[in-house]
Protein backbone atom coordinates (compact mmCIF):
# COMPACT_ATOMS: atom_id res chain seq x y z
CA UNK A 1 0.00 0.00 0.00
CA UNK A 2 1.42 3.19 -0.79
CA UNK A 3 2.03 5.11 2.72
CA UNK A 4 1.06 8.47 0.89
CA UNK A 5 -1.99 7.41 -0.22
CA UNK A 6 -2.72 5.96 3.12
CA UNK A 7 -2.00 9.15 4.69
CA UNK A 8 -4.49 11.16 3.14
CA UNK A 9 -7.57 8.41 3.25
CA UNK A 10 -10.35 9.62 5.58
CA UNK A 11 -10.36 8.39 8.80
CA UNK A 12 -13.29 6.14 8.04
CA UNK A 13 -11.06 3.85 5.10
CA UNK A 14 -8.37 4.16 7.38
CA UNK A 15 -9.59 2.40 10.28
CA UNK A 16 -11.48 -0.23 7.98
CA UNK A 17 -8.21 -0.91 6.21
CA UNK A 18 -6.52 -0.87 9.36
CA UNK A 19 -9.08 -3.48 11.10
CA UNK A 20 -9.06 -5.48 7.71
CA UNK A 21 -5.08 -5.79 7.40
CA UNK A 22 -4.59 -6.84 11.55
CA UNK A 23 -7.59 -9.80 11.19
CA UNK A 24 -6.16 -11.39 8.34
CA UNK A 25 -2.88 -10.66 9.70
CA UNK A 26 -3.53 -12.27 12.58
CA UNK A 27 -5.87 -14.92 10.66
CA UNK A 28 -3.32 -15.97 8.59
CA UNK A 29 -0.21 -16.10 11.26
CA UNK A 30 -2.33 -18.76 13.16
CA UNK A 31 -3.27 -20.61 9.90
CA UNK A 32 0.12 -20.44 9.10
CA UNK A 33 1.87 -21.85 12.23
CA UNK A 34 -1.27 -24.41 12.10
CA UNK A 35 -0.27 -25.88 9.06
CA UNK A 36 4.28 -25.20 9.69
CA UNK A 37 3.26 -27.74 12.75
CA UNK A 38 0.83 -30.32 10.46
CA UNK A 39 3.67 -30.39 8.00
CA UNK A 40 6.37 -31.22 10.55
CA UNK A 41 4.37 -33.54 13.15
CA UNK A 42 2.01 -35.41 10.39
CA UNK A 43 5.34 -37.82 9.62
CA UNK A 44 6.31 -38.09 13.07
CA UNK A 45 2.69 -39.67 13.22
CA UNK A 46 3.03 -41.62 9.94
CA UNK A 47 6.38 -43.23 11.07
CA UNK A 48 4.47 -44.13 14.64
CA UNK A 49 1.88 -45.63 12.49
CA UNK A 50 3.93 -47.56 10.20
CA UNK A 51 6.19 -48.76 12.58
CA UNK A 52 3.39 -50.32 14.83
CA UNK A 53 1.87 -51.94 11.65
CA UNK A 54 5.26 -53.46 11.32
CA UNK A 55 5.75 -54.74 14.50
CA UNK A 56 2.00 -56.67 14.30
CA UNK A 57 2.73 -58.19 11.01
CA UNK A 58 6.79 -58.56 12.37
CA UNK A 59 5.44 -61.06 15.53
CA UNK A 60 2.78 -62.78 13.30
CA UNK A 61 5.14 -63.75 10.76
CA UNK A 62 7.53 -65.24 13.26
CA UNK A 63 6.41 -68.71 12.96
CA UNK A 64 5.87 -68.73 9.33
CA UNK A 65 9.77 -67.38 9.26
CA UNK A 66 10.39 -70.39 11.43
CA UNK A 67 8.45 -73.29 9.98
CA UNK A 68 9.21 -71.77 6.29
CA UNK A 69 5.22 -71.50 5.94
CA UNK A 70 5.75 -68.46 2.37
CA UNK A 71 1.91 -69.26 2.21
CA UNK A 72 0.91 -67.47 5.69
CA UNK A 73 3.42 -65.18 4.88
CA UNK A 74 2.25 -63.91 1.63
CA UNK A 75 -1.53 -63.84 3.46
CA UNK A 76 -0.14 -61.53 6.38
CA UNK A 77 1.09 -59.31 3.64
CA UNK A 78 -1.65 -59.20 1.40
CA UNK A 79 -3.31 -57.76 4.31
CA UNK A 80 -1.58 -54.96 3.91
CA UNK A 81 -3.83 -53.94 1.02
CA UNK A 82 -6.18 -52.64 3.72
CA UNK A 83 -4.02 -49.17 3.93
CA UNK A 84 -4.16 -48.02 0.61
CA UNK A 85 -1.19 -46.06 1.30
CA UNK A 86 1.13 -48.96 1.85
CA UNK A 87 2.95 -49.13 -1.61
CA UNK A 88 5.23 -52.11 -0.45
CA UNK A 89 5.48 -54.63 1.78
CA UNK A 90 8.69 -57.09 1.55
CA UNK A 91 9.39 -59.85 3.97
CA UNK A 92 13.09 -61.26 4.52
CA UNK A 93 14.15 -64.43 5.79
CA UNK A 94 17.57 -64.94 7.84
CA UNK A 95 19.75 -64.73 5.20
CA UNK A 96 17.96 -61.72 3.26
CA UNK A 97 16.32 -63.49 0.72
CA UNK A 98 12.84 -62.57 -0.61
CA UNK A 99 10.25 -64.50 1.63
CA UNK A 100 6.94 -62.94 0.86
CA UNK A 101 6.34 -59.48 -0.88
CA UNK A 102 2.84 -57.21 -1.75
CA UNK A 103 2.98 -54.52 -3.92
CA UNK A 104 -0.29 -52.33 -4.42
CA UNK A 105 1.12 -51.02 -8.21
CA UNK A 106 4.23 -51.80 -10.18
CA UNK A 107 6.49 -51.27 -7.90
CA UNK A 108 9.89 -53.21 -8.37
CA UNK A 109 10.46 -55.67 -5.22
CA UNK A 110 14.43 -55.12 -4.08
CA UNK A 111 16.10 -58.34 -3.95
CA UNK A 112 18.05 -57.42 -1.16
CA UNK A 113 17.05 -55.38 2.25
CA UNK A 114 17.41 -52.03 1.29
CA UNK A 115 19.17 -50.65 4.29
CA UNK A 116 19.90 -46.41 3.99
CA UNK A 117 21.72 -44.48 6.98
CA UNK A 118 19.10 -43.36 8.74
CA UNK A 119 18.35 -42.53 12.71
CA UNK A 120 15.57 -44.90 14.59
CA UNK A 121 12.37 -42.84 15.40
CA UNK A 122 11.44 -41.82 18.35
CA UNK A 123 8.05 -42.71 17.89
CA UNK A 124 8.78 -46.23 16.46
CA UNK A 125 10.19 -49.63 18.68
CA UNK A 126 13.28 -48.12 19.16
CA UNK A 127 14.80 -50.58 16.35
CA UNK A 128 13.04 -49.67 13.22
CA UNK A 129 15.43 -48.00 10.65
CA UNK A 130 13.68 -44.93 8.63
CA UNK A 131 13.96 -43.36 5.45
CA UNK A 132 11.34 -40.47 4.47
CA UNK A 133 12.44 -38.93 0.68
CA UNK A 134 11.00 -38.32 -3.07
CA UNK A 135 7.46 -38.25 -1.30
CA UNK A 136 8.03 -42.19 0.35
CA UNK A 137 8.39 -43.10 3.94
CA UNK A 138 10.56 -46.17 3.96
CA UNK A 139 10.67 -48.93 6.82
CA UNK A 140 12.92 -51.65 8.00
CA UNK A 141 11.91 -53.72 10.99
CA UNK A 142 13.82 -56.50 12.29
CA UNK A 143 12.32 -59.45 13.19
CA UNK A 144 13.24 -61.64 16.49
CA UNK A 145 12.50 -65.38 17.68
CA UNK A 146 13.97 -64.86 21.18
CA UNK A 147 17.75 -63.46 20.57
CA UNK A 148 18.19 -64.84 17.09
CA UNK A 149 17.27 -63.18 13.77
CA UNK A 150 14.05 -64.52 12.05
CA UNK A 151 13.60 -62.05 9.33
CA UNK A 152 13.14 -58.39 7.95
CA UNK A 153 10.39 -56.55 7.39
CA UNK A 154 10.84 -54.07 4.55
CA UNK A 155 7.62 -51.16 4.51
CA UNK A 156 6.79 -48.59 2.01
CA UNK A 157 4.60 -46.31 2.13
CA UNK A 158 3.26 -42.86 -0.04
CA UNK A 159 2.87 -39.58 1.86
CA UNK A 160 -0.32 -38.65 0.12
CA UNK A 161 -2.18 -38.41 3.32
CA UNK A 162 -0.03 -35.72 4.44
CA UNK A 163 -0.21 -34.07 0.79
CA UNK A 164 -3.75 -34.00 0.78
CA UNK A 165 -4.38 -33.06 4.97
CA UNK A 166 -1.52 -29.93 3.72
CA UNK A 167 -3.75 -29.19 0.89
CA UNK A 168 -6.86 -29.48 2.43
CA UNK A 169 -5.58 -27.41 5.70
CA UNK A 170 -4.18 -24.63 2.69
CA UNK A 171 -7.76 -24.06 1.16
CA UNK A 172 -9.41 -23.99 4.31
CA UNK A 173 -6.93 -20.82 5.21
CA UNK A 174 -8.38 -19.41 1.75
CA UNK A 175 -11.70 -20.25 2.76
CA UNK A 176 -11.41 -18.77 6.14
CA UNK A 177 -9.34 -16.20 4.81
CA UNK A 178 -11.20 -14.71 2.70
CA UNK A 179 -14.44 -15.15 5.03
CA UNK A 180 -12.59 -13.07 7.59
CA UNK A 181 -11.92 -10.67 5.25
CA UNK A 182 -15.53 -10.00 4.11
CA UNK A 183 -16.36 -10.75 8.24
CA UNK A 184 -13.84 -7.52 9.06
CA UNK A 185 -14.82 -5.59 6.90
CA UNK A 186 -18.45 -5.49 7.29
CA UNK A 187 -17.52 -4.65 11.49
CA UNK A 188 -15.10 -1.95 10.91
CA UNK A 189 -17.49 -0.32 8.20
CA UNK A 190 -19.98 -0.20 11.22
CA UNK A 191 -17.93 0.10 14.29
CA UNK A 192 -16.12 3.16 12.63
CA UNK A 193 -19.45 4.97 12.37
CA UNK A 194 -18.74 5.28 16.27
CA UNK A 195 -14.87 6.95 16.28
CA UNK A 196 -15.51 9.06 13.55
CA UNK A 197 -19.04 10.39 13.40
CA UNK A 198 -18.10 12.75 16.83
CA UNK A 199 -14.90 13.68 15.15
CA UNK A 200 -16.98 14.46 11.79
CA UNK A 201 -19.50 16.23 14.14
CA UNK A 202 -15.99 18.59 15.54
CA UNK A 203 -15.22 19.17 12.09
CA UNK A 204 -18.75 20.39 10.60
CA UNK A 205 -19.09 22.38 13.55
CA UNK A 206 -15.65 23.71 12.64
CA UNK A 207 -16.73 24.10 9.25
CA UNK A 208 -19.31 26.46 10.03
CA UNK A 209 -18.09 28.66 12.46
CA UNK A 210 -15.45 29.01 10.41
CA UNK A 211 -17.94 30.43 7.92
CA UNK A 212 -19.73 32.92 10.61
CA UNK A 213 -22.34 30.04 10.41
CA UNK A 214 -22.09 28.35 13.13
CA UNK A 215 -24.38 28.64 16.53
CA UNK A 216 -22.51 29.40 19.13
CA UNK A 217 -25.11 28.35 21.83
CA UNK A 218 -24.99 24.86 20.83
CA UNK A 219 -22.79 22.15 22.26
CA UNK A 220 -21.92 18.48 21.08
CA UNK A 221 -22.87 15.58 22.95
CA UNK A 222 -20.36 13.80 24.73
CA UNK A 223 -20.93 10.18 24.56
CA UNK A 224 -17.56 8.48 26.26
CA UNK A 225 -14.57 9.10 28.02
CA UNK A 226 -12.21 8.34 25.92
CA UNK A 227 -9.88 10.29 23.44
CA UNK A 228 -12.48 11.27 21.33
CA UNK A 229 -15.06 12.21 24.22
CA UNK A 230 -12.04 14.25 25.65
CA UNK A 231 -11.90 16.02 21.99
CA UNK A 232 -15.65 16.75 22.54
CA UNK A 233 -15.04 17.93 25.85
CA UNK A 234 -12.25 20.40 24.51
CA UNK A 235 -14.27 21.69 21.76
CA UNK A 236 -17.40 22.64 24.33
CA UNK A 237 -14.72 24.52 26.16
CA UNK A 238 -13.42 26.55 22.86
CA UNK A 239 -17.11 27.23 21.75
CA UNK A 240 -18.10 28.23 25.49
CA UNK A 241 -15.01 30.98 24.76
CA UNK A 242 -16.07 31.82 21.62
CA UNK A 243 -19.50 32.47 22.56
CA UNK A 244 -18.08 34.90 25.23
CA UNK A 245 -15.97 36.73 23.19
CA UNK A 246 -18.91 37.15 20.60
CA UNK A 247 -21.14 38.41 23.14
CA UNK A 248 -18.71 40.63 24.53
CA UNK A 249 -18.73 41.52 20.85
CA UNK A 250 -22.22 42.22 20.41
CA UNK A 251 -22.31 44.41 23.71
CA UNK A 252 -19.75 46.11 22.54
CA UNK A 253 -21.37 46.80 19.01
CA UNK A 254 -24.94 47.44 20.80
CA UNK A 255 -23.05 50.07 23.10
CA UNK A 256 -21.16 52.14 21.10
CA UNK A 257 -24.11 52.38 18.32
CA UNK A 258 -26.11 53.14 20.32
CA UNK A 259 -24.14 56.10 21.57
CA UNK A 260 -23.55 57.34 18.18
CA UNK A 261 -26.56 57.10 16.93
CA UNK A 262 -28.26 60.23 18.80
CA UNK A 263 -25.22 62.23 18.00
CA UNK A 264 -24.94 61.56 14.18
CA UNK A 265 -28.60 62.03 14.16
CA UNK A 266 -28.38 65.49 15.69
CA UNK A 267 -25.46 66.27 13.93
CA UNK A 268 -27.46 65.35 10.40
CA UNK A 269 -30.39 67.76 11.41
CA UNK A 270 -27.84 70.76 11.48
CA UNK A 271 -26.79 69.80 8.29
CA UNK A 272 -30.54 70.01 7.05
CA UNK A 273 -30.75 73.36 9.42
CA UNK A 274 -28.20 74.79 7.40
CA UNK A 275 -28.93 73.63 4.38
CA UNK A 276 -32.49 75.42 4.64
CA UNK A 277 -30.90 78.64 5.23
CA UNK A 278 -31.78 78.64 9.44
CA UNK A 279 -28.58 79.82 9.97
CA UNK A 280 -28.04 82.49 7.37
CA UNK A 281 -27.44 82.78 3.65
CA UNK A 282 -25.09 80.24 2.15
CA UNK A 283 -22.62 80.20 -1.22
CA UNK A 284 -22.33 77.45 -3.77
CA UNK A 285 -19.51 76.34 -2.16
CA UNK A 286 -20.80 75.80 1.37
CA UNK A 287 -24.06 74.31 -0.21
CA UNK A 288 -22.29 71.59 -2.10
CA UNK A 289 -19.99 70.80 1.20
CA UNK A 290 -22.75 70.53 3.18
CA UNK A 291 -24.60 68.93 0.74
CA UNK A 292 -21.92 66.38 0.41
CA UNK A 293 -21.93 65.94 4.26
CA UNK A 294 -25.71 65.06 4.12
CA UNK A 295 -25.19 62.03 2.23
CA UNK A 296 -22.19 60.60 4.63
CA UNK A 297 -24.39 61.58 7.59
CA UNK A 298 -27.31 59.28 6.19
CA UNK A 299 -25.02 56.48 5.07
CA UNK A 300 -23.42 56.64 8.74
CA UNK A 301 -26.91 56.70 10.33
CA UNK A 302 -27.63 54.12 8.42
CA UNK A 303 -24.60 51.75 9.14
CA UNK A 304 -25.19 52.98 12.94
CA UNK A 305 -28.66 51.15 12.21
CA UNK A 306 -27.62 48.04 10.48
CA UNK A 307 -25.06 47.38 12.98
CA UNK A 308 -28.03 47.56 15.86
CA UNK A 309 -30.06 45.62 13.78
CA UNK A 310 -27.41 42.62 12.99
CA UNK A 311 -26.27 42.80 16.75
CA UNK A 312 -30.46 41.74 17.87
CA UNK A 313 -30.21 39.35 15.02
CA UNK A 314 -27.25 37.69 16.47
CA UNK A 315 -28.82 37.96 20.00
CA UNK A 316 -32.03 36.40 18.93
CA UNK A 317 -34.44 38.74 19.79
CA UNK A 318 -35.70 39.92 16.71
CA UNK A 319 -39.20 39.20 15.75
CA UNK A 320 -41.81 39.93 13.29
CA UNK A 321 -45.25 42.14 13.91
CA UNK A 322 -47.64 40.72 11.15
CA UNK A 323 -50.42 42.59 9.88
CA UNK A 324 -52.27 43.32 6.62
CA UNK A 325 -50.33 45.39 4.80
CA UNK A 326 -50.37 46.65 0.63
CA UNK A 327 -47.76 46.20 -1.19
CA UNK A 328 -48.23 49.88 -2.51
CA UNK A 329 -47.74 51.38 0.37
CA UNK A 330 -44.50 49.55 1.41
CA UNK A 331 -43.09 50.25 -2.46
CA UNK A 332 -44.07 53.94 -1.61
CA UNK A 333 -42.48 54.25 1.88
CA UNK A 334 -39.46 52.89 0.50
CA UNK A 335 -39.00 54.60 -2.41
CA UNK A 336 -39.29 58.26 -0.25
CA UNK A 337 -36.11 58.67 0.65
CA UNK A 338 -34.00 57.66 -2.59
CA UNK A 339 -36.04 59.37 -5.08
CA UNK A 340 -33.92 62.80 -4.84
CA UNK A 341 -30.94 61.05 -4.77
CA UNK A 342 -31.73 59.22 -8.05
CA UNK A 343 -32.56 62.07 -9.77
CA UNK A 344 -29.61 63.91 -8.63
CA UNK A 345 -27.63 61.22 -10.22
CA UNK A 346 -29.49 60.94 -13.29
CA UNK A 347 -30.82 57.59 -12.58
CA UNK A 348 -34.90 56.85 -14.18
CA UNK A 349 -37.16 55.19 -12.22
CA UNK A 350 -39.82 52.66 -13.26
CA UNK A 351 -42.43 51.49 -11.27
CA UNK A 352 -44.72 48.62 -12.37
CA UNK A 353 -48.00 46.85 -10.84
CA UNK A 354 -48.46 49.64 -8.65
CA UNK A 355 -51.67 49.83 -9.94
CA UNK A 356 -52.68 46.39 -8.28
CA UNK A 357 -54.25 46.39 -4.84
CA UNK A 358 -52.10 43.44 -3.18
CA UNK A 359 -52.45 42.69 0.02
CA UNK A 360 -49.53 41.12 1.83
CA UNK A 361 -49.38 39.93 5.55
CA UNK A 362 -46.40 40.81 6.82
CA UNK A 363 -44.50 42.94 9.00
CA UNK A 364 -44.67 46.26 7.56
CA UNK A 365 -41.42 48.03 8.46
CA UNK A 366 -39.40 45.15 8.31
CA UNK A 367 -40.35 44.52 4.64
CA UNK A 368 -40.15 48.59 4.06
CA UNK A 369 -36.30 48.38 5.59
CA UNK A 370 -35.54 45.42 3.50
CA UNK A 371 -36.86 46.95 0.14
CA UNK A 372 -34.70 50.09 1.29
CA UNK A 373 -31.50 47.76 1.57
CA UNK A 374 -32.84 46.53 -1.97
CA UNK A 375 -33.50 50.07 -3.46
CA UNK A 376 -30.20 51.45 -1.91
CA UNK A 377 -27.99 48.46 -3.60
CA UNK A 378 -29.42 48.96 -6.69
CA UNK A 379 -28.34 53.01 -6.64
CA UNK A 380 -24.78 52.17 -5.67
CA UNK A 381 -24.37 49.67 -8.11
CA UNK A 382 -26.13 52.09 -11.34
CA UNK A 383 -23.80 54.79 -13.07
CA UNK A 384 -26.37 55.43 -15.67
CA UNK A 385 -29.62 53.46 -16.91
CA UNK A 386 -32.75 53.11 -14.36
CA UNK A 387 -34.13 51.49 -11.08
CA UNK A 388 -37.20 49.42 -11.74
CA UNK A 389 -39.45 48.43 -8.88
CA UNK A 390 -41.89 45.89 -9.97
CA UNK A 391 -45.08 44.62 -7.67
CA UNK A 392 -46.53 41.27 -8.29
CA UNK A 393 -47.49 37.92 -7.51
CA UNK A 394 -46.77 34.61 -7.74
CA UNK A 395 -49.08 31.51 -6.09
CA UNK A 396 -49.72 32.67 -2.77
CA UNK A 397 -46.86 34.94 -2.30
CA UNK A 398 -46.45 38.79 -3.21
CA UNK A 399 -43.26 39.09 -5.05
CA UNK A 400 -41.38 42.73 -5.28
CA UNK A 401 -38.78 43.30 -7.31
CA UNK A 402 -35.95 45.97 -8.05
CA UNK A 403 -34.21 45.08 -10.95
CA UNK A 404 -31.02 47.78 -11.96
CA UNK A 405 -28.63 47.92 -15.14
CA UNK A 406 -26.19 48.10 -13.13
CA UNK A 407 -22.21 46.63 -12.85
CA UNK A 408 -23.93 43.41 -12.21
CA UNK A 409 -22.36 40.15 -9.75
CA UNK A 410 -20.22 37.07 -10.96
CA UNK A 411 -21.36 33.69 -8.92
CA UNK A 412 -18.92 33.60 -6.64
CA UNK A 413 -20.15 36.90 -5.46
CA UNK A 414 -23.75 35.91 -4.94
CA UNK A 415 -22.84 33.09 -3.24
CA UNK A 416 -21.28 35.15 -0.36
CA UNK A 417 -24.25 37.75 -0.71
CA UNK A 418 -26.46 37.47 1.94
CA UNK A 419 -23.40 36.61 4.58
CA UNK A 420 -21.85 38.91 7.26
CA UNK A 421 -18.34 38.17 5.00
CA UNK A 422 -18.86 41.25 2.90
CA UNK A 423 -19.16 44.18 5.31
CA UNK A 424 -17.42 47.32 6.07
CA UNK A 425 -15.37 48.05 3.33
CA UNK A 426 -13.93 44.66 2.54
CA UNK A 427 -15.82 43.94 -0.76
CA UNK A 428 -18.98 46.67 -0.13
CA UNK A 429 -17.26 49.34 -1.32
CA UNK A 430 -19.31 49.21 -4.73
CA UNK A 431 -21.78 45.75 -5.11
CA UNK A 432 -23.47 47.83 -1.33
CA UNK A 433 -23.38 44.33 -0.21
CA UNK A 434 -23.00 45.20 3.59
CA UNK A 435 -25.27 44.66 6.40
CA UNK A 436 -28.36 45.52 4.59
CA UNK A 437 -28.39 42.05 3.00
CA UNK A 438 -27.90 40.79 5.88
CA UNK A 439 -30.31 41.89 8.17
CA UNK A 440 -32.89 41.69 4.88
CA UNK A 441 -32.52 38.19 4.36
CA UNK A 442 -33.42 37.42 8.05
CA UNK A 443 -36.05 40.19 7.91
CA UNK A 444 -37.54 37.96 5.48
CA UNK A 445 -36.97 34.66 7.09
CA UNK A 446 -39.02 35.63 10.03
CA UNK A 447 -42.07 36.43 8.05
CA UNK A 448 -41.93 33.23 6.27
CA UNK A 449 -40.56 35.02 3.04
CA UNK A 450 -37.37 35.11 1.02
CA UNK A 451 -35.50 37.17 -1.03
CA UNK A 452 -33.52 35.88 -4.19
CA UNK A 453 -31.27 37.58 -6.69
CA UNK A 454 -30.50 36.81 -10.42
CA UNK A 455 -27.37 39.00 -12.30
CA UNK A 456 -25.34 38.85 -14.81
CA UNK A 457 -21.95 40.81 -14.98
CA UNK A 458 -22.38 44.28 -16.93
CA UNK A 459 -26.10 44.11 -17.07
CA UNK A 460 -27.28 44.81 -13.73
CA UNK A 461 -29.18 42.91 -11.18
CA UNK A 462 -32.76 41.70 -10.34
CA UNK A 463 -33.46 41.29 -6.75
CA UNK A 464 -36.72 39.61 -5.54
CA UNK A 465 -38.69 40.05 -2.29
CA UNK A 466 -41.05 37.24 -1.43
CA UNK A 467 -43.39 37.64 1.79
CA UNK A 468 -47.22 35.70 1.94
CA UNK A 469 -49.89 37.58 0.81
CA UNK A 470 -52.86 38.08 3.16
CA UNK A 471 -55.43 35.27 3.19
CA UNK A 472 -59.07 35.65 3.82
CA UNK A 473 -58.94 34.30 7.68
CA UNK A 474 -56.02 36.46 8.56
CA UNK A 475 -57.34 39.35 6.73
CA UNK A 476 -60.85 38.59 9.19
CA UNK A 477 -58.43 38.26 12.47
CA UNK A 478 -56.96 41.57 11.97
Amino acid sequence: MNPFKFKDMPLRKKITVITVITTLISLLTACLIFILNERFSFPKVMIRNLSNLAQIVGDNSTAALTFNDRKTAQGLLDSLKANPHILLGVLYNSQGEIFAAYRSGNEDVPAYVPRRPAQTEAGGTGADSVHIGGGKVQLIHDIFLGTEQAGILYLESDMEEMQARLVNYSMVTVFVGLLAFFISLLVASRLQHYVTEPLRQVVDRMKDIARGEGDLTKRLEVVGKDEIGEVAEAFNAFVGKLQTVADMKLDLISVVSHQLKTPVAEINGFIENMLEGLTGELNARQKRYLGEMRLIGRENYRLIGDLLSASKIDRGVVSADLKPVSARDVVTLAIRDYEQIMVEKGLGLHLEGMEENIKLYADRDKVVEALRNLINNAIKCTDKGTVTIRIGTEGDQGVIEVKDTGIGMDDDTMGRLFTKNRVLGKEAHRSGAGLGLYISKHFMKIQKGDITVTSEVGKGSCFKLVVPKLKEQEGTAA
